[in-house]
């Protein structure tokens, strides 16, 4: 009789309650996986002190184990804990080595240091997921380097990074996002028959445009502004994303173009940057209030997407954003930076726009360029939609489906 594939799938974070375009896309892959007849259960960390241990999610189940909060810029501060987590995890797993038969792990910064020496050990299935291009280039944040200051501190990335790349080269599996990760990964020794490219994805079932009086009733419902130009953000408040350079520049932007109006989707809780007090205070300050709304982290954001005009998305590296996907998805214009996926995605001029990153004046030469093209919206936005047909979760999950399939079967 056939017998029930057993997936483990682990995280940094997971949906919910951690609201981001990893734990989002994670959580619909896991759930996806399930409704195709895999068992499915997620082990993660504990983001907060009040969140339960244990949950059934839909049909999947989901861990969480300590320590709770976040260890990403801590330095040394976060070694203790990180150390005591790999400690729990790998004893978790050892343990229950007969209740799984795929490792799928999101992250690939400390994680293959305990789990691809396990999976050798008890002979399991392997898959690493690299979720950015910068996970291969910084094995330790370039914020925790600035906290363990000097040769201590780059002696342990070099050999924390030495130690992984050794192991990520041995892994059963290598899931590049990006075009760019996959070039990485081969040029750090990571052979070709290991790596498997299988791209984020979007629901575009959900992710779809509507007609402008569907646009238009949307608004008046969500109470925004009918006669403006929105401008949407959705994501962590982070300071990688950029976000202090584009609410910096959103006084010139009004100054140029009354109309414009932002929306600012989503919250910095639980990121280690988090800026979101600050771009609060900034838009107070400047009394940016009648153009820039705040709008808290939502399960709606498909339906802001659909009605804003314009996604501006200015972070300073990301690895394949989902965020962008469903922009394109929904048919709107996008700007966006070129890091990432995003050169793999956007056709400048003729499905969205690129801009180059950490730079407030192309940021407001790119959005001047978009407007003046507004006559194009339609065209652009049609382009879009269409550059994502490939992306289809459904066809996503089934590539993951079979990829455990194929690894189980050897």
């Amino acid at each position: 009789m056939h017998r029930t594939l057993r997936v483990y799938w682990l995280t940094e974070a997971f949906y919910p309650p951690v609201v981001g375009g990893q734990e989002l896309f994670v959580a619909q892959l896991a759930h996806g996986l399930a409704a195709r007849g895999i068992e499915v259960s997620v082990i993660t960390r504990l983001p907060q002190a009040d969140t339960p241990p244990m949950e059934l999610i839909g049909a999947v189940n989901v861990r969480r184990i300590p320590p709770v909060g976040i260890l990403k810029g801590k330095g040394w501060r976060a070694l203790v804990p990180l150390l005591k987590y790999l400690t729990r995890l790998l004893s978790l797993l050892f343990v229950e080595r007969r209740k799984f038969d795929v490792l799928i792990v999101s992250g690939v910064k400390v994680m293959p240091l305990i789990v691809v020496p396990l999976c050798f050990i008890v002979r399991r299935a392997c898959i690493l997921r690299v979720e950015s291009f910068f996970e291969l280039q910084e094995p330790v944040s370039a914020e925790s380097l600035r906290d363990m200051q000097g040769l201590p501190g780059r002696m342990l990335a070099t050999v924390v990074d030495r130690m992984r790349m050794f192991l990520l080269r041995r892994a059963g599996c290598v899931i590049a996002i990006s075009a760019q990760i996959e070039t990485a990964l081969l040029r750090r020794g990571v052979s070709a028959d290991r790596i498997r490219r299988i791209p984020n994805a979007v629901d575009l079932e959900k992710f779809k445009p509507v007609s402008t009086q569907d646009k238009d009733d949307l608004r008046r419902a969500l109470s925004f502004p009918v006669g403006r130009t929105l401008v949407i953000y959705f994501g962590r408040f982070s300071r990688a994303k950029g976000l202090p350079m584009l609410v910096e520049a959103w006084p010139e932007l009004i100054a140029r173009h009354p109309d414009l109006y932002l929306l600012m989707v989503g919250s910095g809780k639980l990121s280690f940057d988090d800026c979101e007090n600050y771009l609060k205070q900034f838009v107070r300050t400047n009394g940016l209030e009648e153009c820039v709304r705040f709008c808290g982290e939502s399960d709606r954001v498909y339906q802001f997407l659909q009605a804003a005009d314009l996604f501006i998305f200015p972070t300073e590296y990301e690895g394949f954003s989902l965020a962008l996907v469903e922009a394109l998805g929904s048919g709107i214009p996008s700007a966006v930076t070129s890091v990432g996926a995003a050169p793999d995605l956007i056709r400048h001029g003729e499905n969205g726009f690129l801009f180059p990153p950490k730079d407030k004046q192309a940021l407001l030469d790119v959005i001047d360029s978009a407007l003046e093209q507004r006559d194009r919206w339609p065209q652009i936005g049609r382009a879009a939609r269409e550059s994502v047909r490939g992306f289809n979760l459904a066809a996503v999950v089934d590539s993951y489906h079979e990829l455990c399939v194929e690894l189980t079967s050897e």
